[in-house]
C-alpha cells in the first residue's frame, strides 16, 4: 500500500515502504542535521579551534594568494588538489582568517555530508533497495570523525571520501571517462585515494572492455594533467614530486602487528565489530553475482589493509568505511526476512551509538566506556616507536595556530613541523633551517634517478651521506 510523505507509518511494512520510497531525503536530511549539529556543538563549546593540520591547508591557500609557492615556500607531503580549495576559500574571505576558518568549516560539513549521501546512492545503485542504502549511509557514522570533526576546519580526506564514492558510481553508471578523472581527482587530495583510481580501472575494464579501460585511463589522465600543470609551468615539478610522492615513502611509521590492531580498536571503540557484518555482506553479494561485486569485496579487503600503512588518527580510514558501509548494506539488502533486515540495521545504530559513546567520554572527561582502558593499557604495553629518532623542534618558532590567526609568513618553509617531514629530512640529509624546500634529495639526477628505479635490478637509491641541501 503506498504511504504519502506526510503519513505516519502505522505498521512495519509501511515504515519500510515509507525508507524504500524516500531513502535519498532521508539519507540527506538525516546525514547534514547529524553532522551539522555535532559541528555547532563542537564549535559551541571551542569557538574557532582550528586543527594543527587545518591551519596548515588554510593558512597556505592564504599565503599562496599572497605570492608563496606550494612545496617551495610551504613544505607538505599532501597532494595539490586541497590547496586549490583552499585559495579560493581564502580568495572569498579577502584576508579574513576566522571567515576563512569558518567558510572551511561549512565546506567539510557539505562534503561529509554529500559523502554519506552519495554512498547510500551508489549501495542503491548496487541493490534497489532503499532501506539497504539508509543502512550503508549510517554505518559511516561508526567512524565518529566524520561528524565529531569538521568543526576543527577543513581536511583532504573528506574530499578524497567524496570523490572516492563519486568515482565509483560513474563507474558502474558506465560513465569511465568521468569515473576515471573523479578517481585521480580523489588521489589528489590523498595519496590513499589512489587505490579507488585503479578499482574504476577495473571496473570499466569489466563492463565495456578495453574501450572503458582506454576512457578510463584517459579520464585519470585529464585530471592529473590538470593538477600539475600550474607546477609543471611554473617550473616546480621536483618540489612536487619530492614532497607528495617521495616523502610519504620515508614518512611510513613504526608499529607492531598488535599494536595497530589495538589501535583499530581504540579509535572505533565498539565500532569495531562492523567489520564482520561488512565481510558478511561482501560474501553474499560476491557468492550471488562476483561480476556486480567483486569490487566493493576487493576494496574493502585493499583498504582494511591500508591502517598498516597510514593509520595516524580514525579520519585515516574514511575510505575503509565506504567500503564497511557498503557491506554492511549488501548484508541487509540480501535478507529478504523483515525481522532479519531490521536486526542488521539495529545492530549498526547500536554501533552508531555504542561508538559515539565510547570517544564522548573522553571528550567529556567522564569515565572510560567498558573495556576502553584495558584496550588502552594493552596498547601502550604492545606498541613502538613511530620513529627511531627526530631532529628536534627549532626553538622560539611559533605554533602553526598562531602563524594562522596571525598571518605571519615564515622566513623558513618547514613551519608545521609534522613528525614526517622532520624525519624525511633527517634521513635525506636535509634540514629544517632553509628558507626554501622542494631540493631533489638524491646524488643522481632526477630521470636517472627514476629510470634507474623502474628497471627490475634497481632498487630505491639510498639517501647520499652528507649531502648538502
Amino acid at each position: 500500500m503506498g504511504v504519502s510523505a506526510g503519513q505516519i507509518p502505522q505498521s512495519k511494512t509501511e515504515f519500510y515502504e515509507q525508507i524504500d520510497t524516500h531513502w535519498f531525503w532521508v539519507l540527506l536530511v538525516g546525514s547534514g542535521l547529524i553532522i551539522t549539529l555535532a559541528t555547532l556543538v563542537q564549535f559551541a563549546r571551542s569557538p574557532f579551534y582550528i586543527h594543527i593540520d587545518s591551519a596548515l591547508f588554510q593558512h597556505a591557500g592564504w599565503s599562496i594568494l599572497n605570492g608563496e609557492d606550494l612545496y617551495v615556500d610551504i613544505w607538505d607531503l599532501k597532494p595539490p588538489l586541497i590547496y586549490f580549495v583552499t585559495t579560493i576559500l581564502a580568495a572569498l574571505s579577502f584576508g579574513n582568517m576566522a571567515v576563512l576558518h569558518v567558510l572551511s568549516v561549512i565546506v567539510a560539513v557539505g562534503t561529509v555530508t554529500a559523502g554519506v549521501t552519495l554512498l547510500g546512492v551508489l549501495t542503491h545503485r548496487l541493490t534497489g533497495d532503499g532501506f539497504a542504502s539508509v543502512v550503508a549511509g549510517l554505518a559511516m557514522f561508526v567512524l565518529t570523525s566524520i561528524y565529531s570533526f569538521p568543526y576543527a576546519g577543513i581536511r583532504p580526506k573528506y574530499f578524497a571520501f567524496l570523490c572516492a564514492v563519486g568515482a565509483l558510481i560513474l563507474a558502474i553508471d558506465d560513465r569511465p571517462f568521468s569515473a576515471g578523472a573523479v578517481g585521480a581527482m580523489g588521489a589528489g587530495f590523498w595519496q590513499l585515494g589512489g587505490p579507488v583510481a585503479f578499482l574504476v580501472v577495473g571496473i570499466g575494464l569489466q563492463r565495456t572492455g578495453k574501450e572503458g579501460l582506454l576512457r578510463t585511463v584517459a579520464g585519470g589522465v585529464a585530471a592529473a594533467v590538470f593538477t600539475v600543470a600550474p607546477f609543471v609551468l611554473q617550473g616546480h615539478t621536483v618540489p612536487l614530486f619530492v614532497e607528495a610522492v617521495i616523502a610519504p615513502v620515508y614518512g611510513v611509521e613504526g608499529y607492531s602487528l598488535v599494536g595497530r590492531l589495538l589501535k583499530f580498536v581504540i579509535e572505533i571503540g565498539y565500532g569495531v565489530l562492523i567489520v564482520p557484518i561488512a565481510v558478511y555482506g561482501w560474501s553474499l553479494g560476491v557468492a550471488e553475482d562476483y561480476r556486480r561485486y567483486w569490487w566493493v569485496a576487493a576494496g574493502g579487503a585493499i583498504y582494511l589493509l591500508q591502517m598498516f600503512l597510514e593509520f595516524q588518527g580514525a579520519i585515516d580510514l574514511v575510505i575503509t568505511f565506504v567500503f564497511l558501509s557498503l557491506g554492511a548494506g549488501l548484508a541487509v539488502a540480501h535478507r529478504s526476512v523483515p525481522s532479519e533486515r531490521s536486526l542488521l540495521a539495529g545492530v549498526v545504530l547500536v554501533l552508531v551509538v555504542t561508538s559515539g559513546g565510547w570517544h564522548m567520554t573522553a571528550e567529556l572527561n567522564g569515565p572510560n566506556a567498558p573495556l576502553q582502558s584495558a584496550v588502552e593499557n594493552e596498547y601502550d604495553q604492545r606498541e613502538v616507536p613511530a620513529y627511531d629518532s627526530l631532529p628536534a623542534d627549532p626553538e622560539g618558532w611559533p605554533s602553526m595556530e598562531t602563524i594562522y590567526w596571525e598571518k605571519l609568513q615564515p622566513d623558513q618553509c618547514h613551519y608545521r613541523l609534522g613528525n614526517k617531514q622532520k624525519y624525511f629530512e633527517q634521513e635525506t640529509g636535509g634540514t629544517l633551517y632553509k628558507s626554501t624546500c622542494g631540493q631533489w634529495p638524491y646524488d643522481q639526477p632526477p630521470l636517472q634517478w627514476f629510470g634507474d628505479l623502474v628497471t627490475p635490478w634497481s632498487g630505491l637509491p639510498a639517501a647520499p651521506v652528507g649531502h648538502s641541501m
